[in-house]
């Protein structure tokens, strides 16, 4: 190979070097957080921040005229606005509420009032409801699905059904292969307790094949302490269903009417929550040792979750629908 050619190859291995390093997705790391702000802020990429306070975790995005906020965070308050004013001297001109949780949008009247705020309908819905003055009602709603352009920038917010709770929209920014879904996916931690306090279980494990459906690289959960990865997304996915297998295993090897011949002495609304019990810890049994290692804080919430995919299989389902029964 002479010199020009080995200068090409040179030149063509930079860019793909160049091409890959944007592409891939931040460190799986946890910032520090500054004591002195109580927040860290980073581009992930064209415009496109992540903002933390080590625990909540959200987006806004900056365009040419200004900042598309999504959830006005509480446990941030005006630091959300300030951290904006780190990165641009624009304003906030729209709002976005990724579902009603106050924990989420609850510092949303800090905001300017004459932003555009933009919601699902159920969740315009039930802010209205509240009544809650911290919780302005959007203005702007949408069944199925809203495309916000704002100059060279845009979010494409969908609704593919009840998950977490009724109106938990996902939020994808396309250019910058970003995706956002709250209290469903945890980027290396188990779910928080009775699977995020899931409104519906069943929708609940949808999200996660729904959220693989999108093209992203970057994944934000409004929780935890660090951005995740599609990677993240597909070992919560196989958590959730491993969950349920297990789940379908605990109370197919033991109903409650055996339960019940085998304590024949005991309160029977007493003994179901016994009943119950045994069952949780069988699952946990079984599932501890395989998601240790993957998932942090498994000893703290598979408990709950085992509990919660129980109950979900005993009150959701006829019996020919649990896996493993077809």
């Amino acid at each position: 190979m002479n010199l020009s050619a080995i200068r090409a190859l040179a030149v063509t291995v930079s860019m793909l070097v160049s091409n890959v390093c944007w592409s891939s997705p931040p460190i799986e790391t946890a910032p520090e957080i500054p004591k002195d702000k109580g927040y860290f802020v980073k581009e992930i990429r064209d415009g496109l921040y992540w903002l933390t306070d080590g625990a909540y975790g959200t987006i806004f995005l900056v365009y040419s005229k200004g900042v598309i906020a999504v959830d006005p965070l509480p446990t941030l308050g005006p630091r959300y606005l300030k951290a904006i004013s780190e990165v641009t001297d624009k304003p906030v001109t729209h709002v976005i509420y990724s579902h009603e949780h106050t924990d989420h949008i609850g510092a949303a009247d800090l905001f300017p009032k004459n932003a555009i705020f933009i919601a699902h309908r159920e969740t315009t819905a039930i802010v209205a409801r509240r009544k809650d003055p911290r919780r302005p009602v959007p203005s702007v709603t949408f069944e199925k699905s809203y495309t916000l352009k704002a100059g060279k920038q845009i979010l494409v917010l969908d609704y593919k059904g009840i998950n977490h709770e009724l109106g938990n929209i996902f939020i994808h920014a396309p250019r910058q292969k970003v995706l956002m879904l709250v209290d469903v996916v945890y980027p290396g931690f188990m779910p928080y307790k009775n699977l995020g306090i899931a409104e519906d279980v069943q929708g609940y494990i949808r999200a996660h094949s729904d959220a693989l459906s999108y093209d992203f690289d970057v994944f934000v959960g409004g929780h935890v302490s660090r951005l995740g990865t599609r990677k993240d997304v597909e070992t919560a996915a196989q958590f959730v269903n491993d969950l349920q297998s297990t789940a379908t295993s605990v109370l197919g090897a033991l109903d409650f009417p055996s339960y019940i011949k085998a304590h024949p002495a005991n309160d029977k609304w007493n003994l179901h929550n016994e009943y119950e019990k045994e069952l949780v810890e069988k699952c946990y049994a079984d599932l501890l040792p395989k998601w240790t290692s993957r998932l942090a804080d498994s000893e703290t919430y598979l408990r709950d979750n085992c509990w919660a995919m129980i109950e979900a299989e005993i009150v959701e389902l006829a019996p020919q629908q649990r896996i493993g029964t077809r």
